[in-house]
């Protein structure tokens, strides 16, 4: 890149798309058509999908894996994983089987407030760190 971009929020999905392209990358049309291999066909899903979040160029695919032989408070459960890593979805299910003939799991809710914070620390080790990693 080399200079800062202004408005880009304002740019078509097409037009942010040809900016990162042409930016970011050696082959620009090689990378638009990468991008687009992940939209949905299903124009409706897309633009469902282009409004989740601000400045959507494509979508972001990881397998979706199911562990099963949950017994959580006497209710039998399958949950959903999306996760690249195959011995974790394998391990969830290992420990659902093996906890299941033994009562399962068992929750008690202890409170529902919910208290966040943030905080915004400057130091100059942090930023040349930060320069390294990206």
């Amino acid at each position: 890149m080399t200079k800062p971009i202004t408005g880009f929020s304002k740019l078509t999905k097409a037009e942010k798309i040809d900016w990162i392209a042409k930016e970011y990358t050696k082959h620009p049309e090689a990378t638009k058509k990468i991008l687009s291999d992940y939209w949905n066909t299903d124009a409706q899903l897309q633009k469902l999908h282009d409004e989740f979040i601000e400045n959507t160029i494509s979508n972001f695919y990881l397998p979706l894996g199911i562990a099963p032989n949950f017994l959580i408070n006497g209710k039998l459960l399958s949950i959903p994983m999306v996760i690249e890593e195959s011995s974790v979805v394998a391990a969830a299910s290992k420990a659902a089987k093996f906890w299941l003939d033994r009562g399962g799991f068992k929750t008690t809710i202890i409170g529902t407030e919910k208290i966040g914070q943030v905080h915004f620390m400057f130091s100059e080790l942090a930023l040349q760190y930060y320069y390294f990693c990206f």
